[in-house]
């Protein structure tokens, strides 16, 4: 029985690795990163390879559980951590605007946050964007722009 126990536990044990790989990778590329040196310290063949991982891992990651706050929530929440893992592929984020480092420190709190802090954490991002002189690339606005959506679908005085 103990074996059994043990398998149990193995799709939990892998949902959390793929997080983490993921994290990782993103990390990686906001680090200076380029897709081949991701590909060889993963042991893949290819920089295509590695890009492909970083796809499959994306839709791997399992969804977040809605808490008591609800659908809405749960859309913010999926907003924002879109918007997160496009900032942590973006390996000049950091340096597109002032405010940007806190824009990524701020969204990576979003996995654990609560429904009252994820509104919190939603409504502190969009107020640091606002301080970006300079354009976004046009996925990112368009991440931006699903957020904001979000957000005011989930606000309580709604």
């Amino acid at each position: 029985m103990p074996d059994l126990e043990k398998l149990r536990a193995v799709p939990a044990a892998r949902a959390r690795l793929d997080a983490e790989e993921l994290e990782l990778i993103d990390r990686a590329r906001r680090d200076g990163a380029t897709w081949g040196e991701i590909a060889a310290a993963l042991g893949l063949g290819s920089r295509q390879a590695a890009e492909q991982r970083r796809l499959r891992l994306v839709a791997a990651v399992p969804p977040v559980v809605v808490d008591a706050y609800g659908k809405a929530f749960d859309t913010l929440r999926q907003a924002a951590l879109e918007l997160h893992r496009r900032v942590g592929a973006d390996r000049r984020w950091d340096r597109r605007f002032t405010r940007a480092v806190l824009v990524r420190e701020t969204l990576a709190a979003v996995p654990a946050a609560a429904g009252g802090a994820l509104f919190a954490l939603a409504e502190a991002v969009i107020a640091d964007l606002a301080e970006a002189a300079a354009p976004l690339p046009a996925p990112t606005r368009a991440a931006v722009d699903r957020l904001r959506a979000a957000l005011e679908a989930a606000s309580p005085q709604r």
